[in-house]
């Protein structure tokens, strides 16, 4: 069944075709009223905020837009999306089958920790690496540093850092590259490695990976170092504190640490 919409549409074609409007109307089923009709809008004030948020966030879809509009209908989000043109083109890729392994369940803060690099190249030649951590809980980028080289100890030093600023994790997940595996890391924080070649065993950085080339490595140009770590803390703050998670019910990650911390502060108040 066709709509209204997609008649008007057929018959402005035709017009530019060199038929009349009377012939293209009869073709098409449509009144010539209704051909010269042009529906009302019905929130003009709603459709510039999903227009500014397309433009400033151009590889999110429609239901992500409307995870940053709270108290509208996601209908009202869809017909606009629709009535612009507006899509998100990805590419269909093709998954490997594989025999999923029963991980052990993480149910808390810093219970486990995944890390891994991902490289690219400046506008000059110049390849560099971005190191990332996350909390597997939370999904937060506790960590997003990009460097030319990355040997173990600025991993190390890195490492040492996070440890003082958000705690301890009992484990951390990593591959087991030489940068990896000269670490040292304290007696209560379990090495967990993946297997090799099997990077979807790490796929929660894997999938923060896909992100976050999507919406900034493939979108920008960056010619110096700085210019590519400030890019990264901008990033890093952008997704932790605003972007919308599915896994979280909609919520960024920080949020939802947030809403961790204060369900659990009157109980550690009855324990004092």
């Amino acid at each position: 069944m066709v709509s209204p919409a997609v008649r008007r549409s057929a018959v402005r074609h035709l017009l530019q075709a060199g038929y009349s409007r009377v012939r293209s109307c009869r073709v098409v089923g449509l009144s010539r009223g209704g051909s010269r009709s042009r529906p009302r809008d019905r929130n003009p004030k709603l459709r510039e905020r999903v227009l500014a948020l397309a433009k400033a966030h151009p590889r999110f879809g429609f239901r992500r837009i409307h995870a940053l509009l709270p108290g509208i209908n996601l209908k009202a989000v869809h017909r606009i999306w629709r009535q612009e043109g507006l899509r998100l083109s990805r590419k269909a890729r093709k998954r490997l089958k594989v025999v999923r392994q029963a991980l052990p369940e993480i149910t808390g803060v810093n219970q486990a920790w995944c890390m891994d690099f991902v490289h690219d190249r400046l506008q000059n030649g110049r390849q560099f690496r971005i190191l990332a951590v996350l909390d597997c809980f939370t999904r937060e980028c506790l960590l997003l540093k990009g460097a030319a080289q990355f040997p173990s100890s600025a991993v190390q030093r890195e490492l040492d850092w996070l440890f003082l600023v958000h705690a301890r994790p009992a484990r951390i997940i990593s591959d087991n590259g030489p940068e990896f595996r000269a670490l040292k890391l304290p007696a209560c924080v379990t090495r967990a490695y993946i297997e090799p070649g099997k990077p979807w065993q790490n796929g929660r950085v894997e999938s923060f990976f896909d992100k976050l080339r999507d919406e900034l490595l493939n979108r920008e140009l960056f010619y110096t170092g700085s210019e590519l770590q400030a890019s990264l803390d901008d990033y890093r703050e952008f997704y932790n504190t605003i972007r919308p998670h599915r896994s979280l019910q909609g919520r960024a990650p920080a949020n939802f640490r947030s809403g961790l911390d204060s369900a659990t502060q009157p109980a550690e108040i009855l324990k004092l």
